[in-house]
């Protein structure tokens, strides 16, 4: 499988193996499972990367689909541009935000697309792809032309989304595990594929849904200003970051710095900094072999309690535990 993409502003021809895997040297990328009907593609995408990388698609190599996309496991937000205004992302992008858990809907065909992904984040999706025409045969199947009109302008002219419900979530691992059925999983397989279509455009239509969310995006100084921060946050965590102070020294307000920064990173700054002096304790602890207490005050914690409490969260293990495994 090829895919056409721009890693870091370099154009590149992404070749996956036959087990769906690129690796070096940007990080990981796998397709767990594929299933492939006649008309329809289920992937399901692994992928992290190694750095900080920003990641573009600029277009659908010339395919109209319609493409379902289930968030599993992080908060994320991409960029979308209409190629038809203009070809680049540069300028006038908007921000598509989804939360985990949810799952959108939306017509691939002169979008160029693009995510940040953040350094050692491990991203989980699953999703369906099936042609533009092949979508509104299913339609015609059972809703009235009136009705197609309608329903054709709700899921085809913008992004669409819903949470990810239970009978999803079921219908997912029954295609997951549709090997089983042996012979006939091509069938079973196809079936399940046409009741998850269904199960989504039903919830978006009489659920929590609504258009997703566009923000504009933050001007490039702001944006350029608020990357030194967290350059600055990942070199010396340990340092105050007072949300005030900060925002002084930036020349903005506190709510445009928390604004710009959960835009950007998908969390607000207070986070960003506990996870890197988490981080920062557990590099110091494991590689400096440091007592504790003292890689704790070096991360930046004054709050022996707090620390161990926020590392057991973050890691799954109490630090002195985490020192000795």
């Amino acid at each position: 499988m090829n895919k056409n993409i721009i890693i870091e502003g370099k154009a590149i021809n992404v070749k996956l193996d036959e087990n769906g895997s690129l690796c070096n040297p940007y990080g990981m990328i796998s397709i767990d499972k594929i299933k492939e009907r006649e008309n329809i593609m289920y992937r399901s995408w692994n992928i992290q990367f190694d750095k900080t990388t920003d990641a573009e698609e600029k277009d659908n190599s010339g395919l109209d689909e319609v493409q379902i996309m289930f968030n599993l496991n992080q908060d994320i937000n991409w960029l979308v541009k209409n190629k038809k205004t203009v070809d680049t992302l540069d300028t006038g992008s908007e921000k598509v935000e989804m939360a985990r858990g949810e799952v959108c809907v939306f017509r691939n065909n002169n979008y160029a697309t693009a995510m940040r992904y953040q350094a050692g984040v491990n991203f989980k999706f699953k999703s369906m792809q099936m042609p533009t025409p092949f979508f509104r045969s299913l339609l015609s199947r059972y809703f009235s032309n009136q009705d197609i009109s309608e329903l054709e302008e709700r899921f085809l002219t913008r992004v669409t989304k819903t949470v990810i419900t239970p009978e999803m979530y079921r219908v997912l691992a029954e295609i997951d595990t549709s090997e089983r059925f042996k012979e006939y999983e091509g069938v079973y397989t196809e079936g399940k594929m046409i009741e998850l279509t269904a199960l989504v455009l039903y919830g978006i239509a009489y659920h929590k849904s609504d258009e997703i969310k566009r923000l504009p995006m933050p001007n490039k100084e702001d944006v350029e200003r608020v990357e030194l921060l967290r350059e600055k946050i990942q070199r010396s965590p340990a340092l105050e970051y007072d949300a005030q102070r900060v925002a002084d020294d930036l020349g903005m307000s506190v709510s445009k710095l928390n604004r710009t920064f959960r835009a950007l990173y998908a969390t607000s700054l207070h986070s960003y900094v506990q996870d890197k002096r988490l981080e920062r304790a557990a590099k110091l602890i494991k590689e400096r072999d440091l007592p504790i207490s003292e890689a704790a005050i070096q991360a930046g914690y004054t709050n022996m309690s707090h620390f161990s409490k926020s590392f057991l969260k973050k890691f799954g293990v109490l630090p002195k535990k985490y020192s000795k495994g």
